[in-house]
């Protein structure tokens, strides 16, 4: 792994990362602690400091934090960011009353990031992106997926009439507990980078599948918290999202060598 080269950023220790990006801990200027975060070109660098603009606009409860943008650079793409303190929750384990309190805080944030003022400027309505979407997905993963993963993903979503009269929100897009940091008082809500408009119900999709799998209580509490079930949020929109999410996962997971991710996309069609 090569050391990033920031100007005024000593790196002190690799934090991981993903395909689109690199993080790093370390000193920005002065001596402050901060987390370089290097991008691989492509929307990612730009998703996420757009998103980290816009969320400090945001009236945020106080128990609820993200990180702050300090300098930003766009070629080589890189953010240099304040830390967020706590655990990952995805892989460390915590108390069901931990898990209920952060699950409330994280029910509150989304609703907050989600019903930000916005204007949807895509002239494809919803109905009809979804099914291109789908149908994106079907083609670059002719070499993948089954005729039945096909069918079933299909059969899920229809002609797409589901999402008449949907609209696109502000979605985060990979909200879920790896990106959740936790401790003991404030949620911490990170890594923005796939940050953008799209069916809200995107952002409810990792959680259904991973989190409220495990335990179901923690959805009704989730629920609870946002004021009751969104009017979009019937068991069909769920049922077709989880679909094109599935079936994006197999192809994705394929084209970059990531078992895991075929494995999930195929364990989901199968449910």
């Amino acid at each position: 792994m090569d050391t990033p080269e920031y100007p005024g950023f000593c790196p002190q220790k690799h934090l991981g990362g993903t395909a689109g990006c690199s993080v790093w801990s370390g000193i920005w200027q002065e001596g402050t602690p901060a987390i370089l975060k290097a991008h691989s070109p492509g929307r990612g660098w730009q998703q996420e400091k757009d998103a980290l603009d816009r969320v400090q606009q945001l009236d945020l409860p106080p128990s609820v934090v993200t990180p702050m943008i300090l300098d930003s650079r766009s070629s080589p793409p890189a953010l240099i960011l304040t830390p967020v303190t706590g655990i990952n929750m995805a892989h460390h384990s915590f108390s069901m009353a931990d898990w209920s309190q952060a699950q409330r805080l994280a029910a509150r944030f989304l609703k907050r990031w989600q019903s930000q003022p916005f204007e949807d400027n895509d002239p494809l309505p919803l109905d009809q992106a979804l099914l291109q979407r789908l149908e994106n997905w079907i083609s670059k993963g002719s070499d993948c997926l089954s005729k039945s993963e096909i069918a079933v993903a299909r059969g899920r979503l229809g002609d797409g009439s589901l999402f008449r009269g949907h609209s696109r929100v502000p979605c985060h897009i990979d909200f879920q507990p790896r990106n959740w940091l936790w401790n003991g008082q404030q949620l911490g809500v990170i890594d923005f980078e796939h940050a953008r408009p799209d069916h809200p119900a995107f952002d409810w999709v990792r959680l259904e599948l991973g989190l409220w799998q495990k335990m179901p209580e923690l959805r009704d509490e989730f629920i609870e918290e946002w004021g009751g079930l969104p009017d979009w949020a019937s068991r069909e929109v769920i049922d077709a999202v989880i679909g094109i999410h599935a079936i994006g996962s197999i192809v994705w997971g394929h084209a970059h060598n990531d078992r895991e991710f075929v494995f999930e996309g195929r364990r989901v069609l199968d449910e």
